[in-house]
């Protein structure tokens, strides 16, 4: 329903079987769409003022009409979708139809309002969007009416989501895709925000990595498996498939009890600890590997913590938890052998911060730890005397991920806007070469990749070099290199070998970039000569998808 208006409650009467619902922007009024039908009711008396048949007008109607979605603008209208494919328009007061605007030969299942109500957005079951616009029937003139300008089609199932931004349609589809299609007559100029974006993964974390043990954690909505990585002996040249002398191995499956999804999950790097947090409860295991067998004990008397996690974050040498929580504080837990936890410290920015925390990233040393909250701040807390150091130069741009240098503990930051940052944590400053990059600017075929940088981490080998990765690239940042101006190809690693010598010199920049994976929901480095990545085909959860509505082509 959105938000609630204030005040006092009312118990609604029920409407029949309701599917949709919507609030007046006054919040007087609340509509709410069923079958054939739907009811404007008044929120202080809990009447029903209006009961309006969307199939009145149709004779003899072969099916019932299910009214998907609706939304009540600030004039009175009531603007519904149904299964028939059609958008309408209806005067509250009176109950009558004013416009109908069949948009598709299937259902019209999602609607959006821009802030001013002067554009709608229509998500249907074919996967198509549209958009219509309130338009003046001449030009210049005072009456509007609403025209359907603008189809796409960038979703293969049914899109059950859709919003409305004032640059931009947004829209989610079964096919679990997210799709941003700017509006460009918004744009005053070419940028990052007037590029189609379209999202597959879920940008938070779902696997987790313990490097000196070389297992993988993986998340899902109700379990968790923890798998050892397989090894081989061989050595071979790049492409080259080795054979393995150990398999993979799945060692336990650990079930999380009730109907809730867990939330959020991690792996000590030792891999002795599992972490995994429910919208209502956290919850800590012992590890134990006796020979061939792995057992888990429940770590007892885990402190309450109210509201639970929202993020897990081990540190380097496994004795301690960082406990991210919705209400912008993080906190320390001692983990204690056998097997137990001790409550140390509750870090708290100094601005009193209400948001989530929704990232971690603690130093190698044990020293720092970095938090970024919902309103895009990034505190840097000192952990020898558990006392907030300093806050990141803000930025109008969502963190995607960060990670601190093992050596220089300097801090890399990504931005949902692709922007790249290094910040000296023992200086308060960005470092030079940040700012040599800033003045200078990234190449623009990296400013406008679809997917923001989900993951960083160092080569222990070689200072110089980043690892970052998004879903579509792994890149390797070589800061000892310059940066590529707009005129340079940023080249896949495969094509640039096969170049000759003296082109691929005139390629040498500091980026190199492989796309030899497909989707990566996960990489990181086991140690200087090992990189464990975790791929996750597309077509392995499209196939699983149920069929999208057949439509008739022509010659067909």
């Amino acid at each position: 329903m959105g938000c609630e208006p204030t005040g006092s409650h009312t118990e609604l009467p029920s409407p029949g079987r309701v599917l949709c619902l919507s609030w007046h922007p006054s919040g007087t009024h609340i509509v709410a769409g069923s079958i054939d039908f739907f009811r404007v009711i008044d929120v202080a008396s809990g009447q029903t003022v209006q009961r309006i048949m969307v199939n009145h007008h149709v004779e003899k109607a072969k099916r019932e009409c299910v009214v998907w979605a609706i939304a009540l603008l600030s004039s009175g209208t009531v603007v519904s979708a149904d299964s028939f494919g059609r958008v309408q328009f209806w005067d509250w007061e009176l109950g009558t139809l004013a416009e109908s605007h069949t948009v598709s030969t299937s259902a019209a299942l999602s609607l959006a309002v821009s802030e001013k109500e002067d554009s709608i957005i229509v998500g249907t079951s074919t996967g198509a969007t549209y958009q219509l616009q309130l338009l003046p029937v001449n030009l210049g003139g005072q009456e509007k009416r609403w025209v359907r300008t603008k189809p796409f089609q960038f979703h293969s199932h049914d899109v059950r989501a859709v919003a409305h931004s004032p640059t931009a349609l947004i829209s989610g589809g079964l096919d679990a895709q997210l799709v941003i299609r700017p509006l460009m007559e918004k744009m005053q100029k070419k940028g990052y925000d007037a590029v189609l974006r379209k999202f597959t993964f879920p940008h938070r974390r779902l696997v987790s990595c313990a490097r000196k043990a070389r297992l993988l954690l993986f998340q899902f909505s109700q379990y968790l498996e923890l798998w050892r990585l397989g090894s081989t002996e061989e050595t071979g040249k790049d492409g080259e498939v080795l054979s393995l002398c150990r398999m993979p191995e799945h060692l336990v499956q650990l079930k999380s009890k009730g109907p809730e999804h867990i939330y959020c999950s991690c792996v000590s790097p030792c891999g002795t600890w599992i972490g995994y947090s429910t919208a209502s409860r956290f919850h800590l295991y012992r590890v134990r590997c006796d020979g061939d067998g792995v057992s888990l004990r429940k770590v007892p008397k885990v402190p309450k913590l109210l509201p639970p996690a929202y993020q897990l974050q081990f540190s380097a040498n496994s004795d301690s938890l960082f406990v991210a929580s919705a209400r912008g504080s993080v906190h320390v837990f001692q983990l204690l052998e056998p097997g137990g936890c001790k409550h140390l410290h509750t870090l708290q920015p100094p601005s009193g911060c209400s948001e989530a925390v929704y990232l971690l990233a603690p130093s190698a040393d044990g020293h720092w730890l970095a938090a970024v909250s919902g309103d895009w701040a990034i505190h840097i807390y000192n952990l020898k005397c558990f006392k907030h150091h300093c806050m990141v130069p803000a930025y109008n741009c969502a963190v995607s991920a960060l990670a601190i240098h093992p050596s220089t503990n300097n801090l890399v930051i990504a931005y949902s806007d692709q922007q790249l940052l290094e910040f000296s944590i023992p200086e308060k400053q960005y470092t030079s070469w940040s700012r040599a990059v800033q003045s200078r600017g990234l190449h623009r075929a990296w400013l406008e990749r679809d997917s923001p940088i989900t993951h960083i981490t160092f080569n222990p080998k070689n200072p110089a070099h980043i690892l970052l990765h998004d879903t579509y690239l792994l890149c390797v940042l070589d800061k000892s290199l310059p940066l590529p101006d707009d005129s340079t190809l940023l080249m896949n690693q495969s094509t640039l070998k096969q170049l000759p010598e003296t082109a691929r010199k005139r390629q040498l920049h500091a980026f190199k970039i492989c796309k030899k994976f497909q989707p990566l929901l996960f990489m990181d480095l086991l140690d200087e000569n090992c990189l464990v990545v975790v791929e996750r085909p597309i077509m392995d959860f499209k196939t699983q998808l149920p069929l999208p509505v057949q439509q008739k082509k022509f010659g067909t």
